[in-house]
């Protein structure tokens, strides 16, 4: 997958952004590194093994992650789909208290250039 316009760092700081804005909660690091590799296509086990994790405990961590993401963006999004929502969020204008971000300036992520 190619993208143009955001890098993996960008993607992750709208997303933080968006959730915090909704819940009030920051994404932690894990939950960055499990957006990051379900982009990536990667499997579960093996995000787990690249942070020597159990695979269990990134399948739970991950499922929290992808609820309170679809509470955030309103539609249920799941490691199949996480992508093609986020490139939908990325086309709608956001606001987040005191500024807001024109987002459809997103438009596509370059996951190979981190």
């Amino acid at each position: 997958m190619t993208f143009l316009n955001m890098d993996i760092g960008d993607l992750l700081e709208f997303v933080d952004e968006s959730m915090y804005a909704k819940s009030g909660k920051h994404l932690n690091d894990l939950q960055r590194k499990i957006i990051k590799g379900v982009l990536d296509r990667q499997k579960y086990a093996d995000i787990a093994a690249s942070y020597n994790l159990s695979e269990g405990h990134v399948r739970d961590v991950s499922y929290e992650l992808l609820q309170m993401m679809s509470n955030t963006f309103n539609e249920t999004i799941h490691k199949g789909n996480l992508e093609s929502v986020l490139e939908r969020q990325g086309s709608v204008n956001l606001s987040f208290g005191d500024r807001s971000i024109n987002s459809h300036i997103i438009g596509y992520i370059d996951l190979g250039s981190n």
